[in-house]
């Protein structure tokens, strides 16, 4: 028997070749044709009984049933400059929170939007408005009217994603409505700097096809549950993040990332972030090296004297390798957890203490009580919540959108912009201007009211300072430089 199998494929040839020889070929084209048309009634048999690829089928078709009911449609449209008619702005995708009407959604899509229609997936149309947002995670809540709703199976933050998952995302690309598609997770903790030097990111990275049109769309899991939220692409053009087509990165924001922002909106219209009060830095292989550390996790550059870090005994050069018993391997992982808590909340830190003259260490734990982050402290940014409360730190105790009474009384022409009714006693802005002064641009962008002067400001880093120019009571035009002060 060992012999003949080891001759098989020979004893083959020469068979064939004999059969060619004796039968001639036109016999032997018809055996290989009955061959060939057997093995294909046999293959359909088999897979018309059900087998693995049918399961496979099957639940692909159940997660769609059970999430596009789920999704939405955005339409966002925003006033054009004669504040009578509305033009479109952007088209996007989102979620139903819960039976409430709460719907969930990336910030860029609804950005300056002045009206929000939502579609539902049965093609109901609903008017929408923005409960809040958080522009340093792109995460924006909306509220349409309750009633058949069906509100999102949202996945465990106890339950990990891992590399190699199965995922399905869905939304809108190209505005081809309430569509879907898989893939896998293809990595995890993704930091890209598309939400600019005061934006958290800790991203899912997939190999789902995500388009224009996706953003605000959920990331579901095999079971169909939200994991995560569709928010960038990469296109392939330089490594860069913008609307173009997909080039097999996709990006989501974590559910984890996601919940405490969209509770925080949903209870009190804003959010207020945690802060640890440590520079943190990445940790490289050397410098592992020199502190006798063996594994991964974040490198403490610097301890805020006043912070809460100092307070519970955190010190340079101690090395973070869990928060909460999740780990840390990234800066931006740390910035993002840290930031998914609240003010008060205790952060349980898992910390290498390296002793620097025998390279070696010890590890502890640490708790430390979260303080409220600043973001015009901390990070030289106007919130983009709760704007006019910081304000006060440019100098601006009072102020209110100029109107032509305004002109009338000071007699002078009337100009749109923001009047400055009481400034803060001792600020530099104080010494520059007098009360009434009105301003009226922003690094030379034109300003008519005060939530346009708001959203202009949160665009600039104030540490380093915005030219405004103004007209003073008396009419006359001047540049100043506004700034938070030192």
């Amino acid at each position: 028997m060992r012999r003949l199998n080891g001759y098989g494929p020979s004893l083959i040839v020469l068979v064939t070749a004999m059969a060619v020889l004796f039968l001639g070929p036109g016999v032997v084209q018809k055996l290989t044709y009955k061959q060939t048309e057997a093995r294909m009634i046999q293959a359909s048999l088999r897979l018309g009984e059900g087998n693995v690829l049918a399961q496979f089928n099957q639940a692909f078709d159940d997660i769609a049933a059970l999430v596009e009911p789920s999704v939405v449609h955005i339409n966002a449209q925003q006033p054009v400059a004669d504040r009578r008619s509305m033009t479109s702005l952007s088209t996007g995708s989102g979620w139903i929170y819960d039976d409430e009407g709460y719907v969930v959604t990336n910030h860029h899509v609804v950005r300056d939007a002045g009206r929000i229609e939502v579609q539902l997936f049965t093609g109901e149309l609903r008017d929408a408005e923005i409960v809040g947002f958080d522009q340093t995670t792109d995460i924006a809540v909306l509220k349409i009217p309750p009633g058949r709703l069906h509100s999102a199976e949202r996945g465990s933050l106890a339950d990990p994603i891992r590399q190699g998952h199965l995922v399905f995302a869905f939304g809108s690309p190209f505005d081809f409505r309430f569509s879907m598609s898989a893939g896998i997770v293809s990595g995890k903790g993704r930091h890209v700097d598309v939400l600019g030097r005061s934006g958290y990111e800790n991203f899912i990275q997939v190999d789902a096809a995500i388009n224009p049109g996706n953003s605000g769309g959920p990331l579901t899991d095999y079971r169909g549950r939200v994991i995560g939220m569709n928010t960038a692409i990469a296109t392939g053009r330089r490594n860069s993040l913008e609307e173009g087509q997909f080039a097999g990165i996709g990006l989501a924001i974590p559910l984890d990332m996601i919940e405490p922002v969209v509770r925080q909106i949903i209870e009190k219209g804003y959010v207020e972030k945690g802060l640890l009060g440590v520079v943190p830095e990445e940790l490289n292989v050397s410098g592992a090296q020199r502190f006798g550390f063996i594994g991964t996790g974040v490198l403490i550059g610097g301890v805020r004297g006043d912070g809460p870090a100092a307070a519970a005994g955190v010190r340079t050069y101690d090395i973070i390798t869990h928060v909460n018993e999740r780990k840390v391997s990234t800066t931006a992982q740390l910035r993002s957890i840290i930031s998914s808590m609240e003010p008060g909340e205790v952060a349980r830190l898992a910390l290498y203490r390296p002793d620097l003259d025998n390279q070696t260490g010890e590890r502890i734990t640490i708790d430390v009580t979260l303080d409220r982050l600043d973001y015009l402290r901390d990070t030289g940014q106007l919130p983009p919540q709760q704007s006019r409360n910081h304000i006060r730190q440019l100098g601006i105790a009072r102020m209110r959108t100029a109107t032509e009474e305004d002109a009338a009384r000071l007699d002078i022409p009337f100009r749109k912009g923001v009047t400055v009714e009481a400034l803060v006693d001792g600020s530099e802005l104080a010494e520059e201007i007098p009360v009434g002064t009105t301003i009226v641009t922003i690094m030379d962008y034109p300003v008519t009211d005060v939530d346009e002067l708001l959203a202009l400001l949160r665009s600039y880093n104030l540490r380093a300072g915005v030219s405004a120019g103004v007209v003073l009571p008396d009419g006359e035009y001047a540049k100043v430089l506004m700034r938070v002060q030192p």
